[in-house]
């Protein structure tokens, strides 16, 4: 299953439209219902910090990622704390998450690696929502923590101008407008723009789907911006640059629309087929079936970008969703928390 790394930061209004769902609208209440029963079952578990996380790079089958992705496990399960913290309030939830934050923190040793620490933004805004559980020392702690990754981020000495941009820009601005550090988002809101002028082309392409030849990655490119525009820009509005226009006349929102045809199986392609990476060829030669060379592009792989852009075309992932699941117009809960059902009219 894909690590959670984007979770929808809602306000106390939108929170309040979600609990008027919750408790008129049986296909939310069941929904709702699935999250509270899985976060019940995590108020039990404990943390398991790593030092270091071996992700990046490796193959899924070696045993040192295999054991990584047994801890970052606790991400998954931050996300689905706060989302069922939004159903109800609850002091459990609370004090599980800041287990999780104050565990991590005190254990994990940053690196600059973008695509590793792209797995804590959850916990970033773990520690966000529930700070008021955070004695002044301790957030003290927290805080310096997250300013050493987004300095090793802003530091890094060559980053590649693809997807690890758009990671690397979400990670700083999350830490920027959490801590009010001014110079911090400053530098993503500058970096964002750039990322998108010299990594969005004319035709709707990216570096990405260029360089991997891959539509997986293409949307590993735009998932983060999506949720970095989204709730940055509850911060800032200067980050919401979905419609952002470079000087050729790319954005990110005409990058969505090149997925939507095949979101809805409207068109087909062919992936991996030219990758010009080299984990691309290894993964292939594993048997990883995910990777094979001319591997069909799954629509229902659109799925989780199509629920972020419902925050902004909720007719374009209703088309997505009712292609590929029996849904009335939300495909999942994140589609759902995006939608106009809850956000600001």
């Amino acid at each position: 299953m894909a690590q959670n790394t984007n979770v929808v930061i809602l306000d106390s209004t939108e929170i309040n439209r979600l609990r008027q769902l919750i408790a008129t609208n049986d296909t939310v209440q069941q929904q709702y219902d699935s999250i509270a029963q899985l976060a019940e079952q995590y108020l039990t578990d404990s943390p398991r910090p790593l030092k270091v996380l071996h992700y990046e790079g490796l193959l899924e089958t070696n045993p040192d990622r295999i054991d990584t992705r047994k801890s970052l496990a606790d991400i998954d399960k931050i996300v689905t704390l706060i989302y069922a913290s939004y159903g109800k309030p609850d002091a459990r939830y609370a004090r599980k998450m800041k287990e999780f934050v104050t565990e991590w923190v005190s254990i994990y040793e940053p690196t600059g690696n973008t695509i590793n620490e792209n797995k804590f933004c959850p916990l970033l805004w773990g520690y966000y929502l529930f700070q008021d559980q955070f004695t002044a020392k301790e957030k003290r702690t927290v805080e310096q923590w997250m300013q050493r990754i987004a300095k090793m981020q802003r530091d890094r000495p060559h980053t590649p101008n693809n997807n690890w941009q758009a990671k690397r820009m979400k990670i700083i601005g999350i830490i920027g407008c959490i801590t009010q550090n001014q110079a911090i988002k400053d530098f993503s809101l500058a970096g964002l723009k750039e990322y998108i002028n010299t990594a969005y082309y004319v035709d709707s392409t990216s570096h990405d789907l260029v360089q991997r030849d891959a539509m997986h990655y293409h949307i590993s490119g735009l998932k983060p911006l999506l949720s970095a525009f989204i709730n940055l820009s509850e911060f800032d509005p200067a980050f919401n640059l979905f419609d952002y226009s470079t000087p050729q006349e790319a954005s990110v929102e005409k990058s969505v629309a090149y997925v939507l045809p095949y979101a809805t199986g409207e068109k087909t392609r062919k992936e991996w087929i030219n990758s010009q990476v080299k984990l691309d060829h290894e993964r292939a030669a594993a048997g990883l079936k995910e990777y094979q060379r001319g591997k069909l592009f799954d629509p229902a792989d659109a799925i989780p970008l199509f629920e972020w852009v419902s925050y902004y075309h909720p007719e374009w992932s209703t088309k997505v969703t009712q292609k590929n699941e029996s849904t009335n117009a939300y495909y999942g809960w994140v589609g759902l928390l995006n939608s106009p059902q809850v956000r600001k009219p």
